[in-house]
């Protein structure tokens, strides 16, 4: 349990992001926890031979007092950009075919930084997702939310879209052991979800549980974008002219039109076997900077300097 905790820590580390005992918990990794009594037994003893340390209920790795402070700060600037998240799922919400929108990266995670971006991953129905991407472009650019070059601070970041058949992300997973991607995938948060697609996501990927066996699959507490009447009349009315062959058709021209607005390097990075950019049936990915391997072997070392204490 002790190298659990402090691997578990080393991870949030690499943030800035002290954990509180229940945090600890559903995100320990690799180790079930029985009885809750048992964890705070352990992070006390821990206390006690100066192998972590505890500042205002939040446990960091010794010499990091720092972080609490941190974590604070960024605390704040994330939940006001959430509260932006909102205001534009808001206006993106009628689009058709568009099934639900989660907030993920840095605001989800509560370490945003004043210039950071709002990233959305966003799931569409089946067949769909080169639409959904297209009018969801249009609706933030028209309203000045999305980003566009250098201009990024609060503005909406579209770079990951899949659709309800490709919900499982094991496969996009950068290395076998892709620690990143792992917390990545809890740490989402739903703002517009009328069907209930976020329990949907987590029984999609079970393979978290093999990460995060004590990880809860809870968020009822969540502010959620309200589905809207008119929104709903406006959707069903596209999806039903949108049905079927014709569909189909509008589908492949919102593909055919985007991929030519895709920069050839992009496409070139699509190919590289880190999974940075994927282009294919039912998944959008346009991280062309992927930094989970780079992640991966920064934990490790701060792992390995951790374990040290034991």
């Amino acid at each position: 349990m002790k190298k659990a905790v402090l691997r578990t820590l080393a991870y949030f580390d690499l943030s800035d992001y002290p954990l509180t005992a229940t945090e600890i918990k559903n995100w320990l990794y690799k180790y079930e926890v029985v009885d809750f009594f048992d964890l705070l037994l352990i992070l006390e003893e821990m206390k006690n031979q100066h192998q972590v340390e505890e500042k205002y209920s939040f446990f960091y790795l010794p010499g990091r007092e720092k972080i609490v402070e941190d974590r604070q700060r960024n605390l704040t600037i994330s939940e006001l950009k959430l509260k932006k998240a909102h205001r534009a799922a808001k206006f993106i919400r009628c689009v058709p075919f568009l099934r639900a929108i989660f907030v993920c990266n840095t605001v989800a995670s509560g370490t945003a930084a004043m210039n950071s971006d709002i990233d959305f991953f966003i799931i569409a129905q089946h067949g769909r997702v080169w639409l959904v991407r297209f009018f969801s472009n249009i609706i933030l650019r028209l309203f000045n939310l999305r980003t566009y070059g250098n201009k990024i601070s609060d503005k909406i970041c579209l770079s990951f879209f899949i659709d309800d058949d490709n919900l499982n992300m094991d496969k996009l997973k950068a290395c076998g052991n892709d620690i990143h991607f792992a917390y990545w995938s809890t740490q989402m948060l739903p703002i517009y979800d009328p069907n209930n697609y976020w329990k949907k996501f987590i029984s999609a990927n079970y393979w978290l549980k093999d990460y995060f066996p004590n990880l809860l699959n809870n968020l009822d507490f969540l502010n959620l974008v309200n589905v809207g009447t008119v929104a709903v009349v406006w959707k069903k009315a596209w999806e039903i002219m949108w049905f079927g062959t014709y569909g189909n058709l509008i589908e492949k021209q919102a593909q055919n039109w985007q991929m030519l607005k895709i920069k050839l390097s992009t496409k070139e990075k699509s190919n590289l076997k880190d999974n940075g950019v994927v282009l294919k049936e039912g998944v959008i990915k346009l991280h062309e900077n992927d930094a989970r391997i780079g992640y991966f072997k920064r934990w490790e070392e701060r792992s390995q300097q951790a374990l040290k204490l034991l």
